[in-house]
């Protein structure tokens, strides 16, 4: 942040709402719109920051006069950070605000990791799908899975395991697919839907509205306010443009499903089982989809395990690859059998330690349509030595029975 620019204010339409925690009063930021990513505790010193963030003045003066009010000395430091993060999270009256208003209004989802993770051009991206999806041995495995746990890590990352899972299904019969991935930006509900088509390089990628209407009417509970999670989100797009590769002829539509944090679960020692609304939704997506006469492809796009320094450990992510393997193959075991309640049980006896950012997803698919058992094919880790991290990631298929 340039310290001369000026501070966009805070959004009017964002509540300010007192509370008390441990006894002291605090300002609870709360955004009845949902488009930021949650509600923010503050002191009510921090009252006095909102009130200078006219618009006008810059971190310069807002410095300056925050100083003189509390008569102390700010860190300015501090007082960046503090602004950043009311900005990272839409509080703020800016572009980024602006932008999100622009998508929840569009009928469409912008591609946005052409020309990084993957090539912007048509026929380079071609190319580039091909060369992938040639490294897997299409002879080891049947090819009409009808449904998958699918990576989401950047391709520059690891390429080499979308291989094997892709070809596994593409012989299955489908109209829709039932995308199912995991949520790292919205929190605003449990599930979140959308009515946007995702546009490619390849072409559009139709959802199917008309499943989504159906599944809100027979749900007794609203699963989200707006769509604005889909903005950042990359799980599903990953998976777009395989999609939109291997079958550029096939007429079908996708029904897209974010699923956030199934934290709270691991937190409280409670199953997901307990909660009504995940049976409910689960139950009735499954209902819903059968009901339609479609023929219905289930992707879910998960990876596992997120350790290290930049996730919040105290250690050197390579230290704990070989233990982390180990409990990686367990949870790929339990979920390889179909166990949605097994698969969720294997993840909390550890607390989670690890962040498997595949739970939520995952346990949907297993919860709503019991596979059986499956299939697990590649495993790979990613040493982000630079930063003392690493992020596993491992996929699987299930078949007609």
């Amino acid at each position: 942040m340039n310290l001369l620019d000026p501070v966009a204010p805070l959004r009017m339409d964002v509540q300010t709402l007192l509370s008390e925690e441990d006894g002291n009063e605090i300002v609870l930021l709360h955004d009845p719109l949902d488009i930021a990513f949650q509600d923010v505790a503050i002191d009510t010193d921090s009252l006095y920051i909102l009130e200078l963030m006219d618009g006008v003045r810059s971190l310069r003066d807002i410095h300056r006069l925050l100083g003189e009010r509390l008569q102390t000395e700010i860190d300015m430091a501090q007082l960046i950070k503090f602004v950043k993060s009311l900005d990272d999270m839409m509080y703020l009256e800016n572009t980024a605000y602006n932008e999100a208003i622009e998508f929840i209004e569009s009928e469409t989802r912008p591609a946005i990791c052409a020309g990084t993770v993957y090539p912007k051009s048509p026929d380079e991206l071609r190319s580039y799908l091909s060369q992938i999806l040639a490294k897997a041995n299409k002879r080891a495995y049947p090819a009409n899975a009808i449904a998958a746990v699918i990576p989401h890590i950047d391709f520059r990352v690891n390429s080499d395991v979308y291989a094997q899972v892709f070809q596994a299904i593409c012989d299955t019969e489908f109209d829709v697919i039932i995308h199912i991935g995991t949520s790292h930006y919205g929190w605003q509900d449990r599930f979140i839907l959308t009515y946007k088509d995702f546009e490619t390089p390849l072409g559009m990628l139709q959802t199917d509205k008309e499943l989504i209407d159906a599944l809100r009417e027979r749900l007794s509970f609203e699963p989200t306010f707006n769509d604005i999670a889909y903005m950042p989100e990359h799980s599903l797009e990953l998976h777009h443009v395989f999609l939109k590769h291997m079958f550029p002829d096939r007429d079908f539509t996708v029904l897209p499903v974010l699923v956030t944090s199934f934290g709270d679960f691991i937190q409280t020692e409670r199953s997901p089982t307990d909660d009504e609304c995940i049976m409910e939704f689960c139950s009735t997506l499954k209902s819903v989809v059968e009901e339609s006469g479609k023929k219905a492809l289930y992707l879910v796009s998960g990876d596992l395990a997120h350790i290290g320094k930049r996730f919040g450990d105290d250690y050197d992510a390579a230290t704990q690859l070989d233990e982390v393997k180990i409990t990686d193959y367990e949870i790929m075991d339990a979920m390889v059998r179909g166990n949605a309640d097994l698969y969720f049980k294997r993840i909390a006896d550890n607390q989670d330690k690890t962040r498997i950012c595949g739970l939520a997803p995952v346990y949907t698919m297993l919860n709503a349509i019991h596979p059986g058992k499956g299939v697990a094919f590649d495993y790979a880790q990613w040493d982000d030595a630079p930063t003392g991290s690493a992020v596993t990631f491992g996929s699987a298929a299930w078949y007609p029975a």
